[in-house]
């Protein structure tokens, strides 16, 4: 499991640690069933506290995407592919509801927003 910290981004440590081991399990490159190190063991390795890598380590067990069995380890669970995809589905639900507010605020029409959203859509797509 290859994870890189960079201490200079606005992103907190944990968060980091959450965003690449969810990486990992979308790609397939952390498949159910496959241990993780223990907590000690990353965090020496990453050079981080203990308490963050146990912060991140909560947040995705809370998240369903790991599985602690006392111990014999922490482990990645089964369904946290679909886990990992409702989390990321409901982050951009979010986003995407903020920014909508944000533009009808600034007195934007909700065809306004539609024909924006679809023109940036195209470019996406095309590019």
């Amino acid at each position: 499991m290859d994870i890189e910290i960079n201490s200079d981004a606005p992103e907190p440590v944990y968060e980091q640690i959450v965003r690449q081991i969810q990486n990992g399990v979308t790609s397939g490159a952390l498949l159910p069933g496959t241990p993780i190190p223990p907590v000690r063991q990353l965090a020496n390795d990453l050079t981080v506290n203990r308490n963050t890598v146990a912060r991140a380590y909560k947040m995705l067990e809370d998240q369903g995407i790991f599985q602690t069995a006392g111990r014999k380890g922490t482990f990645v669970r089964s369904g946290a592919a679909d886990e990992v995809a409702r989390i990321k589905a409901g982050q951009a639900e979010r986003t995407v509801r903020r920014m909508i507010e944000s533009l009808v605020l600034d007195g934007l029409s909700k065809a306004q927003i539609s024909a924006i959203f679809q023109s940036a859509l195209a470019m996406e797509a095309k590019g």
